[in-house]
């Protein structure tokens, strides 16, 4: 495939190397279709009206709501309805308040630790492995590349000592003792049945003196510390409260505030920040009544989708099952944990990178011309959908559980290659690409070519150059000398070897193969001075030298 669409593109004058893979073009097109969304976007205008409360001396704010919508289309329509709630009465319609319990995270496995490692420290998936491969080799962490969140009932009998030998430590003390002293009968993280090759990332007994790590060793090191400390602690508990407000007895207004009950595991693992729109709220009863102090109306506009970070891509590339119709696959995609793996994910996205599909700035991920040109040309081929991938792992799952034949995997795996050539090299006419992906793709080949002269030029005082699909002179931008010789002429390559010789001497040696209207020829092939062209020689006799 990747020789397929590269020959393709190059007819359509794309001249570079396409690579096609089943986990880099699958990836590749989730990046390209959120690149097109953004693109297509179309920011639209909206206004929000929020009222100022005053119920019986209890202040708060309220956002207007109608059938659960805040958006109001039309600034008229917004300054109406907020000239309507100016001073008027209000009174408490409805207070509803959830509990929320949230259990600890589980442990770290190797995409989980990118993810978050990325979105703390914006530090890319490979940096990630390779300051954990560092840590792992100096004895301070399990295995790097695990897929498993879960350990053995024989490692969590290890964690009281690993843990007290943490507590030393000044960062750590405030967070023991600890509430739980083991957790070795805790299915959450305790599940031999879950450890396939290798458990959970987790800090060895084996404890290093922290100033002796660097300052990205010690940021990844107290990420796994405190998954391990958190585990120990109890569940986090937060209350949720709405309170709908009616103003004149019509117009509704909605606030949503948050009271934490129970820090739990919170206090190891704090939220990096408080979602804004949850401010605590007093306590409020239903039929209390007050009055608006003061109305506002602010203007917004609708937001394009947000690009993908790189630990973003990370859990996409993990959860890829998720843009999967069929829910069959999407299990066999879960249970084989997406596209790629633990150990090949960070490397897909460097390989994306190096390979001139996409650009990280900033830790956004942006895809390059290149990367719209394959997906447009790869269209509707299974080759840009997890599905492929997904049904290869399934075969060959059956194949390892000896349900299927691997002979016939084989042969169902030449039939869509034969597919997939006669099908795209057929639909590759009808290809259409975007003028301003067409004018932003530069190739890889950006380094400049290196020039190997071939002799001097038979119509001025420049040199003969290869100049990509046909042999030139030097002379082109100074004096717009003409001279040229195809690369080809009547179906066959002509050497650089040949065109030196020609230059030399005015005639090649015997070239075969030249194709006629009706039959193949041999010849050599000759400079005419006079003529300025070139001509067949079929007995050297014919030319004067």
């Amino acid at each position: 495939a990747s020789r397929l669409y590269s020959l393709l593109l190059q007819k359509r004058g794309f001249s570079d190397v396409f690579s096609v893979g089943r986990v880099q073009t699958p990836t590749l097109a989730l990046i390209v279709k959120r690149e097109h969304e953004i693109e297509n976007f179309v920011s639209e205008p909206f206004w929000e009206i929020v009222a100022h409360f005053d119920i019986q001396e209890k202040k708060y704010t309220g956002k207007w709501e109608k059938d659960g919508d805040s958006r109001i289309k039309t600034k008229q329509l917004a300054e109406k309805i907020a000239a309507f709630c100016q001073m008027k009465p209000a009174e408490i319609a409805d207070v509803k308040a959830d509990k929320k319990e949230y259990m600890p995270p589980l442990l770290f496995n190797l995409s989980a630790l990118q993810a978050d490692a990325n979105r703390k420290y914006k530090f890319p998936p490979k940096k990630t492995l390779d300051v954990l491969q560092k840590l792992y080799q100096r004895g301070y962490v399990s295995y790097p590349r695990s897929d498993s969140r879960y350990v053995t009932k024989g490692e969590a009998e290890m964690f009281p000592e690993t843990l007290k030998k943490i507590a030393a430590f000044a960062e750590y003390q405030d967070l023991f003792p600890l509430p739980f002293q083991s957790i070795v009968d805790n299915k959450r993280y305790v599940n031999d049945k879950k450890v396939t090759d290798h458990y959970a990332i987790i800090p060895t007994e084996q404890v290093p003196q922290i100033g002796k790590l660097t300052p990205d060793e010690k940021l990844l090191y107290d990420m796994i510390v405190r998954s391990l400390i958190a585990a120990h602690y109890g569940k986090s508990v937060s209350e949720y409260t709405t309170v709908k407000t009616l103003v004149d007895g019509r117009a509704e207004f909605v606030s949503k505030g948050k009271v934490e009950l129970e820090v739990g595991w919170r206090k190891v693992l704090p939220p990096q920040k408080e979602k804004d729109g949850e401010p605590e709220l007093p306590h409020l009863q239903q039929g209390e009544q007050g009055e608006v102090k003061k109305v506002e109306v602010k203007e917004s506009a609708t937001q394009p989708p947000k690009r993908y970070t790189e630990g973003q891509l990370i859990t996409l590339m993990k959860t890829a099952g998720k843009h999967i119709e069929d829910k069959e696959l999407e299990k066999v995609l879960m249970k084989t944990e997406g596209l790629g793996t633990e150990a090949t994910r960070a490397g897909i996205i460097t390989m994306l990178k190096d390979r001139n599909y996409i650009d990280v700035t900033k830790n956004l991920v942006y895809a390059k011309a290149k990367a719209k040109i394959l997906i447009a040309a790869i269209g509707t081929q299974i080759l840009a959908s997890p599905e492929m991938t997904a049904k290869w792992e399934q075969r060959l799952k059956e194949i390892s559980e000896g349900t299927a034949s691997p002979k016939q995997f084989m042969e169902q795996t030449n039939k869509m290659v034969t597919h997939l050539i006669a099908a795209t090299a057929s639909e590759s006419q009808q290809w259409q690409f975007s003028e301003g992906d067409q004018a932003g793709f530069e190739p890889r080949e950006s380094k400049p070519r290196r020039t190997v002269k071939l002799g001097p030029c038979k119509k001025c005082d420049g040199d003969v150059i290869d100049k990509g699909t046909f042999y030139g002179c030097t002379n082109y931008n100074k004096t717009k000398c003409t001279f040229t010789i195809s690369k080809k002429v009547m179906g066959k390559s002509i050497t650089q070897q040949n065109i030196k010789k020609l230059l030399k001497d005015g005639i090649t040696d015997v070239i075969e193969g030249f194709t006629g209207k009706e039959k193949t020829f041999n010849a050599k092939l000759a400079w005419e001075e006079k003529e300025h062209r070139l001509k067949f020689v079929f007995d050297e006799q014919q030319v004067n030298q």
